[in-house]
């Protein structure tokens, strides 16, 4: 195909502040009753992995910044089956105060170690120190059928509660509704990820997590210029600016949520570490001793460097660095390879159809079991059994499918 490169903007412009696409699916609008809310992380952090903590009352994981070895998390589930995560704001800020800001990750990991319910932490909020040092939407869902987001800043907050809107379902990206409209961040991903779901929700369909990924954080699409790239059209080389998918984003998790009243444990923390296009989205549950190594730190004792990150995100960037983003010159960071993820080059498969491939054998191992232990046709003791053997696995599938990028020796 011809070497094309289709401007977007200026390759010398810097990509605005760290970011995050999100939207909750209310349990009101969906045939299993069950909410849903996905987060598609964009940070400076690019490294991430999960990390279990007992917190004060209830137990949690969450996504961490792999450096980071405790007090903080960017995404998470609780026992009880509260899951909650954020997307940074800047249009909310009134005070002037000289306080400690962007501390959205304490307060994540403080939540989900005190909280149960959305009116928990509502209650709980109200005792968090202030200024809470925050600028940001965070959304929550829980085991009782809540699905609301908070616009807050660093003393006060406006919920909005998704269990009320027509629609079924809300779309935040890095603007608060309440907050100054000439100060919208986010507002061209916005546009992208509202037309997607437009088109694609519906109330007699289930959204899956595998189709959120391939939906949101596996297309590129960029609604206020008409651009939408797939195997036929795209460019060798286009800028990477404004797309859902970005060179800044570290991971995507999708929280499927359980039928009000349902058994919290039954929450699922669906978790793709690294950049979507070679990451794989892992089925994660709250129970400490099955959690997949490789989704962890490589070295439990560790306390700094490489000990610290997981093996499947390593893996995932080491793909992105090399085929996604190959350029190393100039303002090559700033072009991503759109032949490598949709198309394929030099007889490798695309990027795309690798994780499809994965993710395909995930969910036929995954979804018999999970289905048959939530209807009560599997005990505990053989759910976890099967779910141990199944998920040590899929690293190996990863490897194996994603051979040609990793040269990795059969």
């Amino acid at each position: 195909m011809k070497r094309i490169v289709f401007i977007l903007l200026a390759p010398w412009v810097v990509l605005s502040s760290w970011a995050c696409t999100s939207f909750i699916i209310s349990g009101k609008a969906t045939p299993s009753g069950k909410p849903a809310m996905f987060k598609h992380r964009d940070t400076g952090e690019l490294n991430n992995r999960i990390a279990y903590f007992q917190g004060k009352k209830y137990a949690f994981i969450g996504l961490m910044n792999s450096p980071m070895l405790d007090g903080e998390v960017w995404s998470g589930m609780n026992e009880a089956g509260l899951c909650i995560m954020n997307t940074a704001s800047y249009n909310l800020r009134e005070d002037k105060l000289d306080c400690q800001m962007d501390r959205e990750g304490e307060l994540m990991y403080h939540a989900l170690g005190n909280c149960a319910t959305i009116a928990d932490f509502e209650a709980w909020l109200m005792t968090y120190p202030q200024p809470w040092g925050v600028e940001a939407n965070f959304g929550i869902i829980d085991a009782q059928g809540g699905a609301a987001y908070y616009e807050m800043n660093n003393s006060r907050y406006i919920k909005y509660d998704v269990n009320t809107i027509p629609e079924g379902y809300r779309v935040v990206t890095n603007f608060s509704q309440a907050g100054r409209y000439e100060d919208y961040e986010g507002w061209e991903r916005y546009q992208t990820a509202t037309a997607i779901m437009k088109e694609a929700f519906s109330k007699e369909k289930e959204m899956t997590a595998m189709d959120a990924l391939n939906l949101f954080s596996r297309q590129y699409r960029h609604e206020v210029l008409g651009v939408d790239y797939d195997a036929e059209n795209a460019p060798e080389y286009t800028v990477d600016q404004d797309f859902i998918p970005r060179r800044i984003t570290s991971a995507v998790v999708y929280f499927e949520g359980v039928k009000e009243g349902g058994n919290p444990l039954h929450t699922v923390m669906w978790t793709a570490l690294g950049y979507p296009a070679c990451a794989v989205a892992i089925p994660l549950l709250m129970d400490k001793k099955h959690l997949p190594g490789y989704m962890l730190a490589r070295d439990a004792k560790a306390t700094e460097g490489e000990g610290l990150h997981s093996e499947m995100c390593d893996a995932s960037l080491k793909i992105k660095n090399e085929w996604a983003f190959p350029l190393k010159i100039s303002n090559g960071k700033r072009y991503v390879n759109m032949q490598n993820i949709l198309r394929g080059s030099e007889g490798k498969p695309s990027m795309l159809a690798c994780t499809d491939t994965v993710e395909k054998a995930i969910v036929e191992d995954f979804a018999p079991l999970y289905m048959q232990w939530t209807q009560g046709e599997l005990s505990n003791k053989a759910f976890w059994q099967a779910y141990d053997d199944v998920a040590e696995k899929w690293m190996g599938k990863y490897y194996e499918i994603f051979q040609p990028y990793l040269a990795i020796e059969k």
